[in-house]
This record gives structure tokens, sequence and C-alpha cells, in this order.
């Protein structure tokens, strides 16, 4: 698997058609799913900007990105690490073994519980960790309310998305696609009602979106589990026999995701002292200023984030099935797809900046602000195309200890020392200060895991003890076709 791609011949018109129909065949459903994803939050965002009155609206828009960063910080850990089941189960449906695909499949919901577990002992945090930054104090109310609702969606959030992967992983993204659109229906179904004080209900506020999000969450975990019992995924996988508890596999999933997870939680912690200090310090305007733009960030990161999935799935399986070329030239495919994407929000970032402003707050103040925070994310967009991409595509050749490294001492390099030095330094940029410094971090990092993927080190990897020549030929896997929705 060690051998040089950087003399492979151009692939026939035909060919090349075929392997951008097998790439889009996966990226299309996974951007839909990641997408459904980044709405559950804007659609929670636009709900409290409804809120009949102008004051509580304001504050509860102030207030739920960083009750929503707090909540993050406390689930990540396990999602990064789970996250990883999905290079497990593309490398054994590409090496022939349908039945250690669901088995690392079935080791999420007790990773889940594993997980859930270990953050209980954290939760009575929650109040000292919110009241403690510089916020006003209605919004820090409004903050703890939402956050301590959401917390009890961490074990189904963890359990839903390690379930997804393993979907994911067998290359049937259309199960967590509409499972990921049906949750959305039971968010809002759940949520509007109860803040609105819909038949009969007294109105909850900001409460009642996070009681939609634990709803929507639960929903998902039973969704997926009850379709991984379908008679068509047992047929194929084997997996009603294979859900035992399996302390190997479950070390293996460790092993090569806990690098992730702990990446992640660094990341989302590093990025909620940046909402809640470096940007919350300049007071709600601001904090308005950028939760808004964030949605606009999150409509283009989650659908990048959709192409990482699938390509880390795609790149698994070639990989298990011993081809590191159809893994190169799929990462090359999803690279133009992401960059393609980006580069036209690039251009709407620049030219259509106060519209899209205007589409969740009338606020002037926040308007101005949120012009230059869109900049700032059009300079960066092609890059952080760069980094998903790329990062993806190491994960899914398990190469996840030194990229995780470079990314965790990135962030606290760059965000906590630079973007304190630019609030300390630079007070007259305001919190547009820390948005130029977090700009300069995803430059970098986007770099660093193009040239990281370049340098093709990730080959070298072996996941499984077995010897290669175990593998099975292309195609010895049996592959369900595929019913609407994944239902049998």
């Amino acid at each position: 698997m060690s051998q040089s791609t950087d003399n492979m011949l151009p692939l026939e018109p035909a060919a090349a058609g075929s392997e951008l129909r097998a790439v889009l065949k996966m990226v299309v459903p996974t951007v839909i799913t990641m997408s459904a994803r980044a709405m559950l939050d804007v659609v929670d965002f636009k709900l409290v900007t409804l809120i009949r009155d102008p004051q509580e609206a304001a504050t509860a828009a102030a207030a739920i990105l960083p009750a929503q960063m707090v909540v993050w910080c406390y689930i990540v850990l396990g999602m990064g690490t789970i996250n990883l089941v999905s290079t497990y189960v593309s490398q054994s449906l590409g090496r022939g073994r349908p039945e250690e695909c669901s088995a690392y499949g079935w080791q999420v919901l007790y990773l889940a519980l594993l997980f859930g577990l270990t953050s209980l002992p954290f939760a009575p945090l929650l109040r000292g960790i919110i009241y403690s930054m510089p916020h006003a104090p209605q919004v820090l109310d409004r903050e703890y309310a939402y956050a301590s609702i959401v917390l009890w969606s961490l074990a189904p959030t963890l359990a839903a998305e390690g379930l997804a992967q393993f979907f994911n992983g067998v290359h049937r993204p259309w199960v967590t696609t509409c499972s990921a659109l049906e949750a959305n229906v039971i968010n809002v179904a759940v949520g509007a009602p109860l803040m609105f004080g819909w038949f009969g209900i007294e109105p909850m506020g900001i409460e009642g979106p996070a009681w939609g999000t634990v709803a929507s969450t639960s929903y998902r975990t039973l969704r997926l589990a009850l379709t991984m019992l379908s008679p068509r995924m047992n047929d194929a996988y084997a997996t009603r026999r294979t859900w035992r508890p399996s302390p190997r596999r479950m070390l293996d999933i460790l092993r090569v995701g806990l690098p992730t997870g702990v990446q992640w939680f660094s990341d989302v912690f590093v990025w909620m002292f940046f909402v809640t200090t470096l940007v919350g310090r300049f007071g709600t305007v601001h904090q308005v200023a950028t939760n808004t733009t964030w949605q606009y960030m999150r409509l283009s990161f989650m659908p990048t984030a959709g192409v990482g999935v699938a390509l880390s799935s795609l790149v698994g399986k070639s990989i298990g099935r011993g081809d590191p070329s159809r893994a190169t030239r799929d990462a090359r495919t999803a690279c133009a797809i992401t960059l393609s994407y980006m580069g036209a929000l690039t251009v709407l970032f620049l030219l259509a900046p106060r519209w899209l402003m205007h589409r969740f707050t009338q606020d002037p103040r926040a308007i101005d602000i949120g012009v230059g925070i869109l900049a700032c994310a059009a300079v960066f967009q092609l890059f952080d195309a760069l980094a998903i991409v790329y990062l993806s595509a190491l994960r899914g050749a398990g190469d996840t200890f030194w990229p995780s490294a470079f990314s965790i001492a990135a962030h606290w390099t760059i965000i906590m020392g630079g973007g304190w030095a630019a609030v300390t330094w630079l007070p007259q940029a305001e919190s547009l200060g820390p948005w130029v410094v977090a700009s300069a971090l995803i430059v970098i990092i986007g770099v660093f895991f193009w040239l990281r993927w370049r340098s093709k080190r990730w080959m070298k990897i072996r996941l499984f003890r077995e010897d290669r020549a175990t593998t099975v030929p292309t195609g010895a896997v049996p592959e369900p076709a595929e019913s609407p929705c994944g239902v049998a």
C-alpha cells in the first residue's frame, strides 16, 4: 500500500466519469445530512429571534450560540472519538468483512453510554461555567436555561452520530439523511409550540427549542437503531448477531478515535472561549453580530463537512481494498467540489453581506459589525475547504495523531494567544480583531492538512493486524440495494 501514486496514468474519460458518479453518490446525501444537522441550530436561532418581545428576542439571540458551544464541550470528546467508527466500518467493507462492519457499528452504543456516564460528574459545573462569562445578567440566565436542558441530549446525540457513521461506513448514506431530515421536523414540532405557547401551553421562551433538540436527537437514535436491526441490514451485515459488547473493538475505536476526540474537544473549547470571552467582552451587540454570522458559517461549513464524511468512507473502503490511488483520486474530486461551493459563498459574503445580516437582525450596529466578520469569512472559506477535505481523508486512512496534535497546538497558540493579544493590544478593533486572528488560523491549518495528505505518510498505516493477503477482491462484499430512506 506504500507504492507511489505520483506517476499514475490518467484515467479514461469513462472511468473518470464513473468515479465522479461514485463520489457524488456518497457526497449528495451526506451533504444533505450535515446541512440538516446545521439547520437544527439555525432554526433554533431563527425561532428565538421571533419571540414577540423585542428585548427578549435580542437577549435570546445573544445567548443561544454560547449556550450551544458550552454544551458541545460536554459532547464533543465522545463524538470525535466515536466518529472514527466509520473508518473501521468502511475498511472492513473494503476487506470483505460484512459482519465486522456491524460489530464495530454496535460498539458505538456502548461507547456513547460510557462517554455519557463519564460526563455526569461535570454536569453540576454547568452553572458555574456559564455564570463566569462576561455577559449581561439576563443573557447569562437565558444561556443557562437553554444549556441545562440540552445537556439531556448528550447520550442520544453520541449514539445517533455513531450509528450514522456505521451507515456512512457501509455506504448507505441515505439512511442517515432521512433520519436527520425527520429529526428537523421533530425539532420544530416540539420546539415551536413550547416556545410560543401554542395549543394552550404556557410559553417557555428559549427553553422550547432546547426541548425540541432533546426530542429530535432521541428520535434519531431510535430511528437508526431500528433500521440497523431491519431484515435488509441483517441479511447483508448480520446486525442481529453482532450486537454484543466487544472490548477489543471498542479499544480499537478509542485507540484511533481518541486523538480526534481530544482535538474536537480542544477546538470547541477554544472556539467557545473565542465566542464567549474574546467577542463577548465587547457587549451584547457584538454577540448578536457574531451569532448571526455564525449561522451563515454553519451553512458553509456543514455541507463541506458532509463532503468530508463521505470522503472518509470512500478513502477507508479504497484502503481496505488495497487501492490507495483510488483514495487519492477521490480526495481530489472532493476537494474540487468543496472549493467550488466555498468559492461561491466567498462571492456571496463579499457582495451581499448587509442583505444576509438583515435576514436575522435589524440592529444597524450589529449589521455593521457583521459585515466585517463576513469579510473575514470570505477570506478563509477556500482554506476551510482544504482543511475539511484533507483532514477527513486522513481520518479515513486512520492518520489521526499528528493532524490532531497540530490542530490543537495551532488553536491554542493562534486563537487563545493571538486572539487575547488582539483584544488586549488592539481594543479599538473590537471583536473584528479576534476574527482576523481566526482567519489566520484557518488558512494555516488548511495548508498543513493539504501538505500532510500529499506527504503520503497515511499509506503506511495499518489498522488491522491481519495479513493484507486476506483482503478479498473488489465486489466481494454483498452490498444491498438501498431502499428509500433505508427502510426495509
